[in-house]
């Protein structure tokens, strides 16, 4: 995320064809009216996207106020006294302090599809009361960001359909890294300047084979990612010029676009986890070792039970477990083994 004291437009690179027409759509929807729906992978600059569209519009002198959902839900307790917290400092309330603050200027709604009923609501009334004679009228532009599956939170109920439709016919699709490489080059040269002039030193160059290197990365953490391995190649590399070797010693192990049947087992694993932790930065996760286990076992079980034709005995003395362990083990993760169990499982079923 940019600071405030940055200039959002310095850091819009929009040399690819994706990036053009979002910059069309910010042009379009700059007009400090209707509600703006920024939507796309996190990383890929969404935040961004919404100060632009603050800052080229009627309203770019005044705040620009960003806001994200609490998760605070009002405990259940006797009516009067949930009348009582509901009468205070409620979700609908923080909701009205933060469209008050951002009056005149631009209301930005970071994740949207995290926002509690009553806040849903509230925003509603208060896009709808633009245009009515109501006892409170914000006169704010509302932006929202949302992952790309939006519409799945629409169909399960957690995202209101009327909020949603009025932030439909002004959607921006931020497009992930990978799919504008055209803008790497720009967009790189541009944090590596920012972060050299941060810490008071020359800006390096940078070498054609660094960014081919950086080319070939696949960018799970999108922009976001980009930016840190250019604050680390700063302060990593003290030369005046970062060369690929420098990109190498900085980007996750596997770097270039492999296949993964031409990868060693353990690179596979490696360059699977690498994105998955790129994906979870920031997310509170306390039971990883379990999880990635649990999908690992799942296909290695699955296959050794397809190619022993679902004998359990042999498919324990294959995997080298006990068969009551593996027998647990497939009740856990919830797998079933397929066709009749062989001889020896029976036996010991005592069928």
């Amino acid at each position: 995320m940019l600071r405030p004291s940055l200039k959002a437009n310095d850091f819009l690179v929009a040399e690819s064809a994706a990036m053009r027409e979002v910059g069309e759509s910010v042009e379009r929807f700059a007009d400090g009216g209707a509600p703006v729906l920024v939507c796309g992978e996190h990383g890929t600059g969404r935040e961004l996207v919404a100060r632009v569209l603050h800052q080229r519009g009627p309203r770019a002198r005044a705040r620009f106020i960003a806001v994200r959902p609490t998760f605070e839900d009002v405990p259940s307790a006797p009516a009067k006294e949930r009348e009582r917290e509901q009468e205070g400092d409620t979700t609908c309330e923080r909701a009205r302090r933060a469209l008050r603050a951002a009056a005149g200027g631009t209301l930005l709604v970071k994740d949207v599809s995290d926002l509690s009923a009553a806040s849903q609501k509230t925003l509603r009334r208060a896009i709808r009361d633009r245009e009515r004679d109501a006892p409170e009228v914000f006169d704010v532009q509302i932006v929202a960001t949302a992952d790309l599956d939006l519409e799945r939170a629409v169909d399960a109920a957690i995202v209101s359909r009327e909020l949603y439709e009025l932030f439909r016919p002004r959607r921006i699709v931020v497009p992930p890294l990978r799919d504008r490489l055209d803008d790497l080059p720009a967009l790189f040269e541009r944090w590596i300047k920012h972060y050299a002039a941060e810490i008071g030193r020359a800006m390096p160059s940078i070498s054609r084979r660094a960014l081919a290197r950086l080319a070939e990365y696949p960018w799970p953490g999108n922009v976001g990612e980009l930016k840190s391995i250019a604050r680390r190649l700063v302060v990593r590399v003290a030369r005046a010029r970062i060369d690929a070797g420098d990109v190498d010693e900085i980007l996750p192990v596997v770097a270039a676009r492999v296949p993964l049947e031409d990868l060693a087992f353990e690179e596979m694993v490696k360059s699977k986890l690498a994105g998955l932790l790129a994906r979870i930065d920031g997310y509170p996760v306390h039971d990883l070792y379990d999880k990635v286990l649990a999908r690992v076992e799942r296909p290695l079980f699955d296959l050794v039970l397809a190619h022993t034709g679902g004998n359990q005995l042999k498919a324990a003395e294959i995997l080298g477990l006990n068969r009551n362990t593996l027998r647990k083990k497939l009740a856990d993760l919830g797998l079933k083994t397929k066709g009749r169990a062989g001889r020896e499982d029976r036996a010991l079923d005592g069928e």
